[in-house]
């Protein structure tokens, strides 16, 4: 019990349980498929490469989250991000800058409803995911975008190439993932979304403003949501108008796995990728062993029913 302690003092992470799971299920897929399969280096490289992009988006609305909110809209944003690379692939500076500046004006709409207008976010979010859905479709016509030859050689190598035989994406998530921890962790700012996430009216009291903490967790969140499409996009130089959809799902399920609490005031970033890399493990465990999708969403769901339900359990003792 003290060495767990311990552990989460250092790491800040929680749900050890899901991390036992999580190396059991490993163990289990090594013995089914072998290792030869599973351990490899380009399966490996896959894995880590495909969740990058939903580790990116993770990692900032973990914020959002740990102020008690929600935000559905991100896996339609993303989508409608790598819309707008695919379009710009020539140029590596607008495909990349591009995506966030219009990402970071759809997360200030979500900041500025749930934040500013104190709307439910679980509905405005949903609302607002469709709003996007359309803007995607209306910018790309419907169509499956390719830059084909005019693909800049900077895009590509920032989603194909690999540094020290670390896939590049991974390198973007680290530096995104520090980021955000150091705001967390080390800024006024992070305290206040733990304030806001704890206690709005508390905090509102000792001088924070919730809307504004809000506004602004939204809008980091969309930041980095349009980074993640310039990634996903680069990725195979190709992009589907609807190749976000269902990622709000995952990320929601490893911000939970990861710690975070769904009535805020508490979670962390460690927590988060290592629960988006038990996603990850997961689905692609499932898929080695030959088993349907279908199978995954089961498993998955019933992995996040059981870690809301502990952790509101753990609220109520509490």
């Amino acid at each position: 019990m003290n060495d767990k302690k311990g552990l989460k003092k250092i790491t800040g992470i929680e749900n050890f349980g899901i991390y036992l799971i999580m190396l059991a299920f490993i163990v289990v897929v090594i013995l089914i498929v072998g290792p030869d399969k599973f351990l490899n280096v380009k399966n490996l490289t896959s894995l880590v490469r495909s969740q990058a992009v939903i580790c990116i988006i993770a990692v900032a609305a973990t914020l959002v989250m740990i102020t008690g909110n929600i935000d559905l809209s991100v896996g339609w944003m993303v989508g409608f991000a790598s819309v707008i690379a695919a379009a710009h692939s020539d140029n590596a500076f607008l495909a990349i800058v591009l995506p966030i500046i219009a990402c970071a004006l759809c997360g200030a709409l979500n900041g500025i409803l749930v934040g500013g207008l104190k709307l439910n976010a679980f509905i405005t979010t949903l609302g607002t995911m469709y709003v996007f859905e359309g803007i995607a479709y209306l910018y790309g016509e419907g169509k499956s975008l390719s830059g084909g030859a005019t693909n800049s050689a900077i895009l590509k190598a920032l989603g194909q190439s690999s540094i020290l035989f670390i896939p590049t994406p991974v390198w973007v998530l680290a530096a995104v993932a520090v980021i955000f921890w150091f705001i967390l962790r080390k800024t006024t700012f992070g305290a206040k979304i733990y304030a806001v996430g704890a206690n709005k009216t508390a905090a509102r009291f000792s001088g924070v403003s919730p809307g504004k903490t809000v506004f602004l967790a939204y809008l980091l969140t969309g930041c980095a949501v349009g980074l993640a499409g310039s990634i996903m996009y680069a990725r195979v130089m190709s992009t589907q108008i609807y190749a976000g959809s269902g990622y709000e799902f995952d990320v929601l399920s490893g911000i939970v796995l990861g710690g975070t609490s769904v009535t805020g005031g508490k979670g962390n970033i460690p927590g988060t990728v290592l629960g988006v890399i038990f996603i990850g493990i997961l689905g692609n465990g499932f898929t080695l062993m030959g088993l349907s999708a279908n199978v995954q969403y089961i498993a998955q769901g019933i992995i996040l029913l059981v870690a809301v339900s502990a952790d509101i359990m753990k609220e109520r003792r509490a």
